[in-house]
């Protein structure tokens, strides 16, 4: 049976409403997918691509570029809060059409910005307006996609990031030969025109989906009816500073410390995003298999060990543990949206995406700084990539005192 959007009247609910063949919902999340990759991708983690790009030609340390990162973290969860307390009261598509424009608006500053405080600026907005796209997409999706093939569309939609990371690395390599070794602006304006044929698309053919009504008190009431709220939101910050010390600091880390060249260490970056496309599909099957809290907490403890790689120092292993971070990553994503999905109704599922959202967004706001301090104060990465080890450990622990739900476990 196929999925309607809660509480609307859009021509799209009643074409949902009938059995949809693939094409009726496929084509929609591929959009979805595609828009996603601009905000979680190329908004979020080109900048780790370039980081030692950036701060040996501008930023002057590593401290300076852990605050400039932060500034599109902080950005994010900025948004994340908005968007949490806006999501029911505007139509999802026109937000994430909206927010999607403002982040290559974004984008696009921080390509031509000629000083500093301006390339914080169009970092921070790209950041901000990227909330605007990923916090609609569960309800755009729940609205498209039949029942039975929600897990398939949430997980297309998370590999939208991993094909933008896997493109990133390519194109730094493929702009550094053409215009020389350091150049990064070209890299960002690249995406700009990736990115401005991905908004055009969601505006010719993304169709709306209709807008709830939930108001104040149904907020305060999924407050009151999310089971596991205070573990699940801990464990999401504990996870958060891991995911953006390794995420961040990964190539830099690779250049610095372990004397792998700028090709090599994008390409191994790059191999993280593609193994990311299909973690999603893999976390969310593994967990209707053995139940999401034991597949949760189980993956945030092995995402944390995988951070040991750098201060090890072991370079053999690289590729492997890149593959096995981005299947994680994204995975963890995946499990989480199925909780959500278990004990809430898709009309509550918004909102409690982006409560999840925020706890991750803050510790992803404190993370950068410490990291680029840690690497400043002792001159190397291994205490912050240990960090990273032991707060991805700890979140699992913590994971690991969630409510089961009757759904996503073998029976």
């Amino acid at each position: 049976m196929a999925a309607q959007p809660p509480e609307t009247a859009d021509p799209v609910t009643a074409e949902a409403s009938a059995p949809a063949s693939v094409l009726t919902w496929i084509r929609p999340v591929l959009l979805i997918m595609c828009a996603g990759g601009v905000s979680q991708g190329f908004a979020r983690f080109t900048f780790a691509f370039i980081l030692p790009d950036m701060t040996e030609d501008v930023l002057g340390s590593y401290s300076v570029a852990g605050l400039l990162g932060a500034a599109n973290l902080g950005g994010y969860l900025i948004g994340v809060i908005a968007m949490t307390s806006l999501a029911g009261r505007f139509e999802s598509t026109r937000l994430l059409k909206a927010g999607l424009a403002l982040t290559v608006l974004g984008l696009l500053i921080v390509a031509v910005a000629p000083w500093t405080p301006l390339l914080f600026a169009g970092m921070g907005m790209a950041g901000l307006c990227s909330a605007a796209v990923w916090i609609p997409i569960p309800s755009i999706i729940a609205a498209y996609a039949p029942q039975r093939h929600r897990g398939i569309g949430f997980g297309l939609a998370t590999a939208g990031i991993g094909i933008a990371v896997a493109l990133t690395g390519p194109l730094v390599t493929l702009v550094q030969r053409l215009f020389g070794d350091g150049e990064w602006r070209q890299v960002w304006a690249a995406e700009v025109v990736l990115s401005v044929v991905i908004l055009v698309l969601q505006l010719l053919f993304l169709k709306p989906i209709g807008t709830h009504t939930a108001g104040p008190s149904r907020r305060g009431s999924l407050r009151s009816r999310l089971p596991g709220a205070s573990t699940l939101l801990p464990a999401q910050f504990l996870y958060g500073i891991s995911y953006a010390l390794f995420t961040n600091y990964l190539v830099a880390a690779l250049q610095d410390d372990m004397g792998f060249e700028l090709a090599s260490a994008t390409q191994i970056f790059s191999f993280l995003g593609i193994a990311s496309i299909f973690g999603g599909v893999v976390g969310g099957r593994t967990s209707d298999m053995f139940g999401r809290r034991f597949v949760l907490a189980a993956f945030m403890v092995a995402i944390g060990m995988v951070a040991l790689v750098i201060p090890l120092r072991w370079s053999d292993g690289m590729y492997v543990s890149a593959i096995a971070y981005g299947m994680l990553m994204t995975a963890i994503g995946t499990v989480l949206v199925a909780y959500l999905s278990d004990v809430l109704g898709p009309s509550e599922i918004g909102a409690a995406f982006g409560s999840a959202t925020i706890s991750l967004g803050s510790a992803q706001l404190i993370a950068p700084p410490i990291g680029g301090w840690l690497a400043d104060a002792t001159g190397s990465f291994d205490l912050t990539f240990y960090v990273a080890c032991g707060t991805g450990v700890l979140a699992g622990i913590v994971a690991g005192f969630l409510p089961n739900t009757r759904k996503g476990r073998r029976p």
